[in-house]
């Protein structure tokens, strides 16, 4: 990843771990809708997944030739976002390795 790509990291992880974890039973509907509040579109929110009573989601940052992406996990207090990469181009896709936060 470039330079821009982890400075902007971490300012998307405070503003969505900040507004997520206000989230009452963060079921995937309500966390896209919590995402959308954000300026997030659908179309950069990838495999929003229940796990118990969490929501699993990435989303594709990726802007200017960047490989930015997010992996969420919104849980409450115990929500948690991790930066990742993807490839540049192309169609958005997370590498099986991946590991969830």
């Amino acid at each position: 990843m470039n330079d821009r790509d982890w400075c902007a990291s971490l300012q998307h992880e405070q503003r969505i771990i900040q507004a997520l974890q206000t989230v009452a039973e963060p079921t995937p509907a309500k966390v896209r809708k919590t995402l959308n509040g954000l300026g997030y579109v659908d179309e950069h929110i990838h495999g929003l997944k229940q796990d118990g009573k969490a929501t699993r989601f990435y989303l594709d940052l990726r802007e200017k030739g960047g490989r930015l992406c997010e992996a969420g996990l919104a849980a409450g207090e115990r929500t948690d976002i991790t930066v990742c990469a993807v490839p540049a181009t192309g169609p958005f896709a997370v590498r099986k390795t991946q590991q969830w936060p």
